[in-house]
């Protein structure tokens, strides 16, 4: 029986050819889309939610033959897969325990590698493994130049696998480690690497995003997001509590900035905060403005982020449930939830109405009333925009079917994952 870590470490290491080539296809601001790109690096960092796909790479000397060759073992890793190239093929490796060697006391575990060479010189060796001691946290500053601005992202990482690299290639894949072998199938499109080589040391440090230095249009909207994310359920089989979303939500509407994405990365960014820092137009000085969150990528969503600022002094909101029907025989649950906007101010105005479909991950939108004014902002997120009138109010209603037999019930784009 092959273990969780063991059968990703193998699927990842099938699957790295497929990445290098993938990789080859970007470069430029664009390199944040690429997997694998040909680059000197000494390790490629593929960083999950949940944990690191590590691919350590040395050069060796072998002699014409079977040698054996000594590769340091990773902190905390059982499973480990070493592949050789075509200057070295690996026969088989096996891990050394300094406690159990006379004289080799405070000694470094490693690995005794066995390699076949067809002559004397250098090879390469890649050794590949699951760690879950290599941690990544995103997080943004927002820039605010009078209505333009500019992004500016960075990873916090810390390295606690006991292992330094000089020339290290980040990519970070903001999915769970169960995503591993996907991700590398449509790297292009689904991760975001890190520019350069970077030295990771052990312990905490920060590595730029290096984002591109475009002036994004900052649109000021009307946010109303009364749940927000606290109860949502990232599983697939929906909770059917009758009581779940059924409170006496907030009433006031944000004033925010809508941020779209597109133009700073070519693909997805990982999720983190956003912080937004306007600049003072009298001195330059920066002062605070406001903080967002910015949605772990959904293949099928928006790319934007929305950033509260402030609170509409004239319009207020109110949310209730209007619906509810659960059918257990079926496996389907129907949710109706209506939402009304009071808007007291003397012009119209535009509202995003923000909806999390909280239940589980397993969900189809089947009506809503805000026409083509919506859009999939998350996993488990929409955005619903309706008008104001002036001293008036607006309704939106929409209704979503969550449903959980595993032969229907697929995570993917036609069923809003």
């Amino acid at each position: 029986m092959v273990s969780r870590p063991a059968a990703v470490v193998a699927a990842v290491a099938a699957a790295v050819g497929l990445a290098a080539c993938a990789g080859r296809a970007g470069r430029g601001p664009a390199a944040s889309g690429a997997a694998g790109a040909d680059v000197d690096a000494d390790a490629r960092l593929l960083l999950h939610r949940d944990g690191a796909v590590v691919e350590e790479r040395f050069a060796i000397e072998v002699v014409a033959g079977v040698s054996t060759v000594h590769l340091p073992r990773p902190r905390g890793v059982d499973a480990v897969i070493v592949l050789g190239d075509r200057d070295a093929q690996v026969r088989g490796w096996t891990a050394i325990d300094p406690a159990a060697l006379p004289g080799a006391a405070g000694a470094a575990p490693g690995l005794a590698v066995d390699v076949v060479a067809p002559r004397a010189g250098r090879a390469r060796l890649t050794l590949a493994y699951v760690t879950p001691h290599l941690t990544w946290q995103a997080g943004y500053t927002l820039i605010d130049e009078r209505g333009r601005g500019r992004l500016h992202g960075a990873l916090a990482l810390r390295n606690d696998t006991g292992r330094r690299w000089e020339r290290a290639q980040v990519v970070v894949a903001d999915r769970p480690l169960a995503t591993a072998t996907a991700v590398l199938a449509t790297a292009p499109a689904r991760v975001l690497i890190v520019p350069g080589v970077h030295a990771v040391a052990p312990g905490a440090q920060r590595l730029d995003l290096a984002l591109a230095a475009v002036a994004l249009p900052l649109v000021p909207t009307l946010v109303y997001d009364p749940v927000g994310a606290r109860l949502d359920s990232a599983t697939l089989r929906p909770s059917t509590d009758p009581r779940l979303g059924v409170a006496r939500w907030p009433r006031w509407v944000d004033e925010s900035l809508l941020v779209a994405l597109g133009r700073v990365a070519a693909a997805p960014l990982p999720a983190g905060p956003v912080r937004v820092l306007a600049v003072d137009g009298d001195g330059g000085a920066l002062r605070w403005r406001g903080q967002g969150q910015l949605l772990p990528a959904v293949a099928d969503s928006q790319r934007h982020a929305t950033v509260a600022i402030g609170r509409a002094a004239a319009v207020r909101g109110s949310r209730r449930r209007t619906d509810f029907a659960l059918d257990l025989d079926a496996m389907r649950l129907v949710e109706e939830i209506t939402v009304t906007l009071d808007n007291r101010g003397p012009r119209p105005v535009d509202v995003l109405v923000r909806e999390h479909l909280y239940r589980g991950q397993c969900w189809t939108l089947a009506y809503h009333s805000t026409g083509s004014r919506v859009a999939k902002e998350g996993a488990q997120q929409l955005g619903l925009g309706v008008t104001v009138p002036a001293a008036g109010t607006a309704t939106v209603m929409y209704r979503v079917v969550y449903e959980w037999d595993e032969g229907v019930c697929r995570p993917g784009p036609e069923r809003r994952e």
